[in-house]
């Protein structure tokens, strides 16, 4: 009989495969068609996928993730787009407490 692969949330799936393409390209970016290419996911998997990586593993990792017109999405070494990620992650929280 064979064994069954223990389910896991696809949100967290879509996130780690984006996650590795995504450190693979690194230091360059990659726009959401490459992503698709590179993950196989479609264009609203990996746009589940972002927002998992963006949410949970940049928390965790401390490696923010940004997008811009030109190089797409990347995780950045930049200490201002540190600071603006930790700004956004600050306004969620508070806003969660007041709301």
């Amino acid at each position: 009989m064979p064994r069954r692969r223990e389910a896991r949330p696809l949100a967290e799936h879509y996130g780690d495969l984006v996650r590795v393409a995504l450190m693979e390209a690194r230091p360059a970016g990659l726009h959401t068609y490459q992503l698709m290419a590179a993950t196989r996911l479609t264009r609203s998997q990996v746009g589940r996928g972002i927002r998992h990586v963006r949410d949970v593993v940049a928390a965790e990792n401390l490696t923010p993730i940004t997008w811009t017109r030109k190089d797409g999405f990347m995780f950045s070494d930049d200490l201002a787009d540190w600071i603006e990620y930790d700004k956004r992650q600050f306004r969620q929280i508070l806003g969660r407490l007041t709301g």
